[in-house]
Formats: C-alpha cells, structure tokens, sequence
C-alpha cells in the first residue's frame, strides 16, 4: 500500500436502529464509526463509468467506486450493512476483499445513486 494515494477523506457510517417510546415504531438513522478518535479515514477513491437505468418509470444513475483504504478489526459481514460518505455522496458497500495477508488494506467496490445508501 503506497501512504501517497490516500489522499480523500472518507466517513464509515452503520445503521443504528431504535424504538419510538410512544408510538413503538422502529426509527432508522446512521451513526459515524470512530476509528481512533478520527471520523474520517484516509483513503483511496476510484471512480468507475457511471451506468444509466430505468427504475421507478424514471432514468436513474448509478456510479460504481473501488475504496481502498488501510485494514481495521471488523467482520466482513458487518462491513456489508455499512455505508460510506465521501465528497457529499453516499455509498453502499457492495464487496469487501482484503489483500494476501489480510491485515493491511481493505479492497471496497461500491454503488450509489439507487438507494441513497438506504
């Protein structure tokens, strides 16, 4: 991993899900994942050729991005209901590799423009 490509600042956010005490319904936000003390990350971000659909009955476009950035603790899985902020955008993880040794770089693709990361 070269230091000198991290150079974007990028949030990871997870979905934190509560109860309403009155109504009893389930409310949906997003919570920034602190990462030692920091919200954002350095990282690397590669955008790819948008792609164009209809949904909906309306035209909707979709970007796709490659986010590498440096390896932390957390499982694979969990890394999936995640989503990440960069430059006013937001973006679904779709994969998540890690490099040969696994403990230095986690490999992103992610999509946004569908979902608004919903």
């Amino acid at each position: 991993m070269l230091a000198y490509r991290m150079r974007h600042r990028i949030q990871f956010q997870r979905r934190v899900q509560t109860q309403d005490p009155n109504t009893g319904e389930i409310i949906v936000s997003w919570e920034t994942v602190l990462f030692s003390g920091r919200l954002d990350v350095p990282a690397e971000v590669l955008t790819g050729p948008g792609r164009e659909l209809i949904a909906a009955d309306a035209q909707q476009a979709e970007t796709t991005a490659r986010i590498n950035c440096r390896w932390f603790p957390v499982d694979r899985l969990e890394l999936y209901t995640w989503r990440i902020l960069w430059d006013g955008r937001i973006f679904n993880i779709t994969s998540a590799e890690t490099d040969r040794t696994a403990r230095q770089e986690w490999r992103l693709r992610c999509s946004d423009g569908l979902t608004d990361g919903q």
